[in-house]
């Protein structure tokens, strides 16, 4: 019978801050809690009193105290990315369980005193997880692949949703995420088309300049920023989802819930993102405009996605919240009986 946890989970980001870390934590740490482990959440982020989380205690970084108290009760300490701040406490107990998940790229960037340390640190943990093969094949260490998850509670198919238009962008607007890139990919396109882009950023202005100089502001429209069931609805009206980085992702959970809502994908070879589409979609090389003009065309034929509906549905299954956190019970469980 496997044993109830107790988890402390040590992470700068958190809830309710957005983005694919904050994200992907709250989604194990409920699922952890739904299944019967005990969890505690140590971070920077502020949290909101009118919106707590339930059966999770939040401890704010400041309150030294109760970071250590956390940290004698705990079985495991996992950290969502290394952060430095968290390691005082291991002086305590140097044998703690811990475990590292690396989620992104930013230890391969720099090569300074606190990269340094890191790669040194994570030596010595108990288990390192990577969220792609991709991570994985720069890390200095060995590492178990354990894919991202998505909300399947949220995105999913909505039959009463119409399939009116046939590009969708979702992600923040700045330049790595690639939305200039395509643009321009389909301001060449012969025939007409429609794109939404959802997200902000700070090249919001820039682009809707781009695009009324082209004059194609009847064709691309800037939705803004959406999330949770409006954002799913919203990619249920659309044929095609288009992720275009320019530069490496660690795994691209929003080519997951792109998936998950029917959309036909296309998505840059950036790192992990061709894992996150697995065999359902098209990858097309970084940068590459041509590639992408023709996968556009190609997509722009097509009535409906070709996949054999139970092969998706298994590859989601294998994505979804409940798989995933059980995988990373696994881990856990394994290093508390060695």
């Amino acid at each position: 019978m496997e044993r109830k946890l107790n988890i402390l989970v040590y992470s700068s980001v958190f809830y309710p801050g957005i983005g694919g870390i904050e994200n992907h934590t709250l989604f194990l740490v409920k699922e952890f809690v739904k299944l019967g482990h005990a969890v505690k959440v140590v971070t920077e982020q502020e949290q909101d009193p009118k919106r707590p989380l339930e059966n999770i205690e939040v401890i704010h970084a400041s309150g030294l105290l109760n970071q250590l108290k956390a940290f004698f009760w705990a079985d495991i300490v996992y950290m969502p990315n290394i952060t430095l701040k968290g390691i005082w406490l291991f002086f305590f107990n140097p044998f703690k369980k811990w475990a590292i998940s690396h989620n992104d790229f930013h230890l391969m960037y720099t090569n300074d005193w606190k990269t340094k340390l890191k790669n040194f640190l994570i030596r010595r943990a108990s288990a390192n997880i990577s969220v792609s093969k991709s991570v994985a094949s720069f890390l200095k260490v060995p590492s178990e692949v354990i894919y991202n998850c998505y909300d399947n509670d949220v995105f999913k198919l909505y039959p009463e949703e119409e399939r009116q238009y046939d590009f969708v962008f979702v992600g923040r607007l700045v330049s790595q995420k690639g939305c200039d890139l395509l643009i321009d990919a389909v301001s060449e396109l012969k025939q007409p088309f429609t794109l939404n882009i959802v997200g902000d950023g700070y090249e919001y202005e820039s682009l809707k300049q781009k695009v009324k100089q082209l004059n194609l502001e009847s064709q691309i429209m800037f939705l803004g920023f959406k999330k949770g069931e409006e954002l799913a609805r919203c990619l249920n009206q659309h044929k095609t989802m288009i992720v275009p980085s320019l530069d490496v992702e660690g795994f691209g959970i929003v080519a997951l819930e792109g998936l998950a809502c029917g959309c036909q994908m296309i998505v840059s070879d950036a790192g992990g993102l061709p894992e996150a589409i697995g065999r359902f979609g098209q990858v097309f090389p970084m940068k590459d405009k041509n590639t992408l003009k023709l996968y556009l065309n190609e997509n722009m034929l097509k009535n409906t996605t070709k996949h054999d509906l139970q092969d998706l549905n298994n590859y989601l299954a294998a994505h979804s919240k409940e798989s995933v956190a059980k995988h990373y019970l696994t881990v856990f469980n394994q290093l508390i009986l060695n």
